[in-house]
């Protein structure tokens, strides 16, 4: 919620002794007084209930009036407070001595300049009230340095104002200054434990600095204190979705459309939840509830192309996923899911054209490099189909760390430069360095990454920018130790994937293990973390282990991944499950016909299981599709001399 709790207010009297005498319909007066506790209790809500009822049997009560506004402020509608604060000045409340608060409404309306011109004049004792809200309509009007100073200029206002921190520790994380975000919203919780806003949102940092299950406790605090939160509600219950707890997950957008019956992220939420069960009717269904509040944001596009593709609306699908991969042309999940999406449609070209930038990285998944391989064939290009299918096969140990971005002509680099030059923002330096990095200039990239560091310690970028640029110069230890960096203020999953590759090819293979184990503490479900983890497990020929993580990835993604069920079969393999092993090896082998990688893991398996003839038939098309790949031909001489 955006607060205004602890504003003061002369107008907003305490509450009055309670009337001696039982009654059965509580007073306007005895109302009041519970809206007040309500409010103090951090409960706007309950609050806003009993003021209504206050106000209904005494309209005339600036107080009640007043509290009302200041309710509705809490539960972020500027427009009921805006109404009331209105009445309350119709009423005879003095206008210096609400502009805080209506500002406030303003701003929560979009409408900042009208929000800095009403809070001129504001009265003395709503000094640091009227600071912070000037400075988040200066923010919003994207005066990022004013309102850098007037949050300043707050806090020497309101030191011991939980408020004040709470605003300030937002405008921090939006400008990427983790750091001191973090701090501010400690302070703001240690001056009000109760400050529920300040507690969602130190969760909220917490998940991006340690992981999903490090946040649920935050949640949890603030929800003991308002349980109705709506917003609070959502952050938990999308945080319970990435963990995999679905019926906790559904149980609190339930209790959100309880409490605001058509909240479009509750119906988002559950429509994602629907749709990872595979009921993508049921998903259709419910997405349609969100009355296209998310089609034009980057989650809603991927979700509701998603939702489409799997309900048969191909054609559809691939248009929302277009315009996704037009604004976010390194949304690899976006462009996975287009190529499938155009390969449906029977466009092996436009699939071709998708998957290139994926699939010609050294870090690109195997669905990537498998469909594109099949595109290629489709067109009669077996040579590259043939490379692009037997790198598909290849097990995926090696972290997607690598800069996403596609390639940067001269005339982008050269607009960057003068963008950079022009500005000297943050923002644009770091588009100006991943630019550097992408095009290989490494010495002029960690020059700069290094300037933007020492300006911006408390910014994670900066010191993965730095990282990319020593890994770009082959120093992988220096890297290592920037993400480090990084991790400490934001352990999200590029800045994890990056060290744990950086930890690898710097020969620091324990560490990197212990980096992936925490991660995926905090991150069970992340599927990324739990590939490498599979394949480092193969790698150490704990085949059970790496049977029990491919079988969870195979249940949630299906029988779609080559890497996935090639890698399975090959587990159940080696602990002489062949029953198991052949049907996955097969599988593997048909999505990816002509890839050697698949016709070595089922010729292998067919072998071993006693169908040698077909099984040697196998391994040698797999040594002509690959002659140079010694597992291959190990495999091959292993089946002839036996």
């Amino acid at each position: 919620m955006t607060g205004a709790r602890q504003a003061p207010f002369a107008l907003l009297l305490a509450a009055t002794a309670a009337c001696s005498g039982a009654s059965a319909t509580p007073t306007p007066e005895e109302y009041y007084s519970r809206g007040i506790a309500a409010l103090e209790q951090g409960r706007p809500r309950a609050a806003r209930a009993a003021l209504f009822n206050a106000l209904h049997g005494n309209p005339r009560d600036l107080r009640a009036r007043l509290a009302q506004a200041r309710a509705s402020l809490l539960l972020g509608d500027g427009v009921a407070a805006e109404s009331e604060i209105r009445r309350a000045r119709d009423a005879g409340a003095p206008q210096a001595e609400t502009r805080a608060l209506l500002a406030h409404a303003l701003l929560l309306q979009g409408e900042p300049r009208r929000a800095i011109a009403e809070i001129e004049g504001a009265a003395g004792p709503d000094a640091a009230y009227a600071a912070r809200i000037r400075a988040r309509s200066l923010f919003a009007l994207g005066e990022e340095g004013a309102a850098a100073a007037e949050f300043v200029r707050a806090a020497e206002l309101g030191p011991r104002d939980s408020q004040v921190w709470t605003d300030i520790a937002g405008f921090r994380r939006s400008t990427g200054d983790v750091a001191a975000a973090i701090a501010a919203a400690d302070q703001a919780v240690a001056l009000d434990p109760r400050n529920d806003e300040a507690l969602r949102l130190r969760g909220e940092l917490t998940r991006s600095q340690y992981g999903l299950s490090g946040a649920l406790p935050w949640f949890n605090r603030a929800l003991e204190i308002d349980p109705d939160d709506v917003i609070t509600l959502l952050e938990r219950a999308a945080t319970l979705a990435d963990l995999g707890r679905m019926e906790e997950m559904l149980a609190d957008t339930r209790r959100v459309l309880s409490l605001q019956s058509g909240n479009a992220m509750a119906f988002y939420l559950q429509a994602m939840l629907a749709a990872r069960a595979g009921e993508f009717e049921l998903a259709q269904t419910i997405w349609q509830r969100t009355e296209g509040r998310f089609d034009e944001t980057p989650a809603g596009m991927l979700l509701g192309g998603a939702i489409d593709y799997e309900s048969g609306n191909v054609a559809q699908a691939a248009r929302r996923l277009e315009r996704l991969v037009e604004q976010q042309p390194a949304n690899r999940k976006a462009r996975r899911l287009l190529a499938a999406a155009q390969w449906r449609l029977g466009d092996a070209a436009a699939t071709i054209a998708t998957l290139r930038p994926i699939a010609e990285r050294a870090d690109a998944d195997s669905y990537s490099l498998s469909l594109i391989g099949r595109a290629l064939a489709r067109q009669g290009d077996t040579r590259a189909a043939a490379a692009f299918l037997f790198r598909a096969a290849l097990p995926q140990g090696r972290a997607a760390a690598a800069l996403d971005m596609d390639a940067v002509s001269d005339e982008q680099l050269a607009a960057l430069r003068r963008a950079a030059a022009e500005r000297r923002d943050a923002p644009t330096e770091v588009a100006l360095v991943a630019a550097l990095l992408a095009r290989g200039f490494g010495a002029e990239a960690l020059d700069r990454a290094l300037a933007l560091q020492r300006g911006h310690p408390g910014a994670p970028d900066a010191h993965v920018l730095v990282g990319d640029a020593r890994g770009l110069a082959g120093d992988h230890a220096g890297a290592a130790d920037e993400y480090r960096k990084a991790a400490n203020l934001a352990f999200t999953e590029p800045v994890a994937l990056r060290l744990i590759e950086a930890l690898q090819r710097s020969g620091q293979q324990a560490a990197a293990d212990r980096v992936l184990q925490l991660f995926l503490q905090q991150n069970p479900r992340n599927v990324p973390a739990l590939v490498l983890l599979a394949a480092r497990y193969m790698q150490v020929r704990d085949w059970a282990g790496a049977t029990g993580i491919y079988e969870g990835l195979r249940r949630r993604l299906g029988d779609r991944d080559a890497t996935i069920l090639n890698n399975l079969a090959l587990a159940y393999s080696e602990q002489g499950d062949h029953a198991r092993a052949v049907p996955l090896a097969r599988r593997a082998w048909e999505l990816d016909l002509g890839n050697p990688g698949t016709a070595d893991t089922l010729g292998w398996v067919l072998f071993r299981s006693g169908a040698r003839a077909e099984g040697l038939a196998l391994l040698q098309r797999a040594l002509r599709g690959a002659p140079s790949d010694a597992e291959i031909r190990r495999h091959l001489e292993a089946a002839r001399r036996g």
